[in-house]
């Protein structure tokens, strides 16, 4: 097209793209440099970072052993807040009977899955209820520690404590069967409590009453 210069093909003003003009008291970053032959070999900087580790080592350490031996220094050992949910136990009755009477409840609950109960018919002397967990299980490595199978529990029997550091070595080991369950609850001094709902605080917590209340 005649006189075309500053069109296109299609009559179009063709537009220049201008660089943005730099801010002032802005700089641009450098490029990436080749490196030398020294810097290729990597050993000089790799004594450099030595040399700076090193260095630490004849400071002043500020770091704190957190190994719960100190139970009344919070800075060894944790306590959670009031509510958390940790470990779980399972309760006794009265009687010394696990409180629980195997209906499922908190296995049907349970968004994990990782609780597994078999029932048994109880014993002839017990008259409260008909059957009882022959095995409880619940995998550890698999809750999510959701409190669902306490709250979903219509007789009161499983609870989460406020444990929160057992650790192990092996797999299994976090597999807590029933006996282990009750011995939780006997080794808190809490496998008799009366669940509050939260926010009321840990199991067996009893909330202050409000003025004028019953």
């Amino acid at each position: 097209m005649a006189g075309g210069h500053g069109h296109d093909s299609h009559g179009h003003a063709e537009t220049a793209t201008a660089t943005p003009p730099i801010p002032e008291g802005a700089f641009l970053a450098p490029g990436n440099t080749e490196m030398t032959w020294v810097e290729k070999l990597y050993l000089p900087e790799i004594m450099k970072g030595l040399g700076n580790t090193f260095t630490h080592l004849f400071h002043k350490t500020f770091t704190v052993d957190y190994d719960g031996t100190q139970r009344d220094d919070p800075r060894k050992f944790h306590i959670p807040r009031e509510g958390y949910r940790g470990e779980h136990y399972l309760k006794k009755d009265e009687a010394g009977h696990v409180k629980c009477v195997a209906c499922f409840m908190c296995a049907a609950a349970c968004p994990a899955e990782c609780i597994h109960i078999e029932a048994e018919a109880v014993p002839a002397d017990w008259q409260d209820r008909e059957r009882y967990p022959k095995r409880f299980e619940i995998d550890l490595l698999r809750c999510i520690y959701c409190g669902m199978c306490e709250e979903a529990c219509p007789v009161d029997a499983i609870a989460l404590s406020t444990t929160y550091n057992v650790v192990a070595d092996q797999r299994e080991a976090k597999v807590y069967n029933r006996e282990k369950l009750l011995h939780r609850g006997e080794e808190l001094g809490i496998s008799l409590t009366k669940h509050h709902y939260r926010p009321d605080g840990i199991p067996g917590h009893v909330p202050e009453k409000k003025a004028g209340g019953h």
